[in-house]
């Protein structure tokens, strides 16, 4: 027979394995009721659970989130789209503060979005904010001129344990050195620097993605020296968020005469886009190192009309695409049988997206993780 156990006799379990091996371990929403327990807890359980996630598949955690011109932001569940998912398949935010904004980009599963004003930085599962002081650097007139001609992204530095937004002050077209306006969440201030850049911007792509520590996006440029008849070719250009530089490392794919039109992020890795009609193709890769290659990940022929703009978002774990059908509705294409279903979004016009994670991490505690 075995002995009984006093009851006074008390189990210890360590702090740091309850929050590692067992909270963490949970999933997302159930994670949240354990927010109040202490500061300590809310900061790591975020952390530990960012960067489990981050060791394995990104893609179920995936989620779409779409703003309008006047309408309230919205959560898509594209698995859910696919009927592979739980839940509403469109949820909104009905947060007053938010509306009126246009979203910039996500980061650890933190989406920031630009204001009239100002900058917001949200948290869309846990339904947290915070709203950023303004500038002299960045007034109402530039923020807004921003959104239509230059560069702004934000993203986080791993080197400072930071996250940052980047604004592209003034136009950067025939200048060697253009000025950024950079704001620090952990300082919570702006400040400017300027920049050295080497090329003649023709014509930039929206919007602006994070990836792997540095905000990157597609344009069209031609070297200052060049003749003017020249044709622009396709570029990729990051903003290093560590060092604040501007790079030049990752080439495009090397293919014929098409158009290049954007870029995009699905699970870890970056994608680049075309819509030549009929066919729409992408490549991805996974690595930045230089020699890494553009992997064809689709190519589907059409019967769209042609002038309908088409922005491949994500892609389900069946196998399905979704587009973004001309700023106001979503499509999932079966790329097998040539097949699609119309969502409609219920708003006249997207102006922004972006692909976010679903985490704990806060906008004012931070917890990231590279």
């Amino acid at each position: 027979m075995a002995e009984s156990v006093p009851e006074e006799v008390v189990v210890y379990i360590p702090e740091d394995i309850i929050v590692v091996e067992i909270l963490s371990r949970l999933p997302v929403k159930s994670l949240g009721r354990f927010k109040c327990v202490c500061k300590r807890w809310r900061s790591q359980i975020a952390k530990w659970h960012l960067q489990k996630l981050k060791a394995g598949d990104l893609i179920p955690s995936q989620r779409i989130i779409i703003g309008g011109c006047i309408d309230p932001l919205k959560t898509v569940d594209y698995e859910a789209l696919d009927g592979g998912g739980e839940g509403r398949m469109v949820v909104p935010h009905g947060i007053e503060p938010l509306r009126e904004s246009c979203i910039v980009g996500s980061c650890n599963g933190l989406v920031c979005l630009i204001r009239p004003s100002n900058f917001v930085i949200y948290n869309p599962t846990t339904r947290e904010y915070i709203e950023l002081p303004g500038s002299h650097f960045v007034d109402e007139a530039a923020l807004f001129r921003a959104r239509y001609e230059t560069f702004y992204g934000f993203g986080y530095d791993s080197q400072s344990d930071d996250y940052k937004i980047a604004v592209v002050v003034g136009d950067v077209v025939g200048v060697e050195n253009c000025k950024v306006a950079i704001f620090s969440l952990k300082s919570s201030c702006w400040r400017m620097i300027e920049v050295p850049f080497q090329e003649e911007e023709v014509e930039c792509s929206r919007p602006v993605v994070y990836w792997k520590g540095a905000l990157h996006w597609l344009f069209y440029a031609r070297n200052k020296k060049a003749k003017p008849k020249i044709k622009a070719k396709p570029k990729i250009m990051s903003f290093d968020l560590s060092e604040e530089r501007f790079h030049q490392v990752l080439p495009v794919p090397q293919i014929d005469d098409t158009r290049l039109l954007g870029l995009g992020i699905h699970g870890a890795n970056l994608f680049i886009y075309n819509t030549a009609h009929p066919r729409i193709e992408a490549w991805i890769r996974d690595e930045y190192r230089i020699g890494a290659p553009w992997n064809r990940w689709f190519s589907v022929e059409v019967n769209w009309n042609i002038f309908l703009e088409k922005i491949p978002l994500v892609y389900t774990r069946s196998g399905k695409i979704v587009f973004l059908m001309d700023r106001s509705r979503m499509i999932l294409f079966n790329p097998e049988d040539n097949t699609c279903r119309d969502h409609p979004l219920g708003s006249d016009f997207i102006r922004g997206y972006a692909v976010y994670l679903e985490t704990l991490v806060s906008p004012s505690l931070g917890g990231a993780v590279e």
